[in-house]
């Protein structure tokens, strides 16, 4: 990881970059490319951390994703030891979803990665431009930013 943010190329599309989501995901791409995990991952074990089970069907709901693609991102974690799927007792037609220790333990470090990641990305910003870049962002999708955590 390095600890210089990433500087803007020898070439700027000024017409992509008056538009802010592209600006977005670039930062998101640039905070991306410092990781070693997939954050389609890190966002399935987040969200069962935040869980007690839930259904894939639940899990593909909340990530916006097909539900293929979800079967794919489980087998991987559950290879991996990080995630649990069990048949659901009420419906076994459906499985229940859980992370294991070692699962939180990786979704753990992964933040912390990011954090870093995103401090390196940001260094330009106070920190209170920091939270106000993502209170804004958190209003412009529409979240009520009352009671989130905003970090800075």
């Amino acid at each position: 990881m390095t600890d210089e943010p990433s500087a803007a190329g020898a070439f700027h599309p000024a017409g992509l970059l008056r538009y802010p989501t592209y600006v977005f995901g670039k930062l998101h791409k640039a905070v991306h490319a410092q990781l070693a995990t997939p954050l389609r991952e890190h966002w399935v074990l987040t969200h069962l951390a935040e869980r007690a089970e839930i259904s894939q069907q639940e899990m593909a709901n909340a990530m916006e994703i097909d539900r293929s693609e979800v079967v794919r991102l489980i087998d991987s974690l559950e290879k991996a030891g990080l995630v649990t799927r069990t048949r659901d007792p009420e419906d076994r037609r459906k499985y229940r979803l859980a992370i294991t220790a070692a699962g939180d333990r990786l979704r753990a470090d992964t933040d912390a990665k990011i954090l870093e990641a995103t401090d390196v990305q940001l260094a330009r910003l106070t920190p209170a431009e920091r939270e106000t870049l993502h209170r804004l962002s958190l209003k412009a999708l529409g979240y009520d930013t009352e009671g989130l955590p905003v970090s800075s």
